[in-house]
């Protein structure tokens, strides 16, 4: 898990105890990535195990807290890590690909429709992430991570332009339902946005201001 190369990062900054360590990680990120508090101290716990963390304790009876720092084997860690081969794409585990398969059966029209309504929730999210926009005071690292979640919903809308143009009646009608092959770049381009953040569930929308706000 990446989380815990995180939070060795943040402790080389200064040491600090988990739900401080959570508020860096939020600021520094942004809304698009938002671990909780409970995997903030099990990593803790095991960075801690393998010598990369040590624990203080700070206070006394209730309000005591753990403080953690970054030790010389935790940094030597972090520089390996930092030296080896990035990591490819994360396996395509998504939600639409079970979609299209539960609703193949029923035909082409019964995909559209599925790819249809994924498009109008990714014109949803497209708008509330722009709506989010880092603040200009913002790291870089959380200004990137903002770019890295509008390029993401960008290219899910061309990948579902794609797949609109491969049902397209005449598409289908010279190759066939079952022999759909790759589909022209020009054909790529996204629909216009059929709605807007607010249509976005609420819970959500809180959840992005309160990390954009922190």
């Amino acid at each position: 898990m990446h989380l815990r190369y995180a939070l060795l990062a943040l402790l080389g900054e200064s040491e600090a105890h988990g739900y401080e360590l959570l508020q860096r990680f939020n600021r520094r990120i942004g809304p698009f990535w938002h671990p909780n508090i409970g995997q903030v101290y099990q990593l803790l716990h095991e960075l801690e195990r393998r010598g990369f963390v040590a624990r203080r304790d700070e206070g006394a009876g209730s309000r005591a807290r753990r403080v953690f720092r970054l030790t010389p084997r935790g940094e030597r860690a972090l520089g390996t890590w930092l030296t080896r081969r990035p990591a490819w794409p994360a396996p395509l585990r998504e939600e639409i690909l079970v979609r299209l398969l539960a609703a193949e059966r029923g035909g082409p029209a019964a995909v559209l429709a599925q790819l249809e309504r994924q498009e109008v929730e990714y014109h949803r999210y497209l708008s509330l992430v722009r709506e989010q926009a880092a603040r200009p005071d913002a790291s870089v690292t959380r200004r990137l991570a903002h770019e890295a979640a509008l390029g993401q919903a960008e290219a899910h809308l061309r990948w579902l332009a794609r797949c609109r143009a491969i049902l397209r009646p005449e598409t289908l009608s010279r190759v066939g339902w079952r022999e759909c092959g790759p589909v022209d770049r020009a054909d790529a381009m996204p629909r216009p946005a059929k709605a807007g953040a607010a249509d976005f569930p609420e819970h959500q929308r809180v959840r992005l201001r309160q990390l954009v706000l922190a």
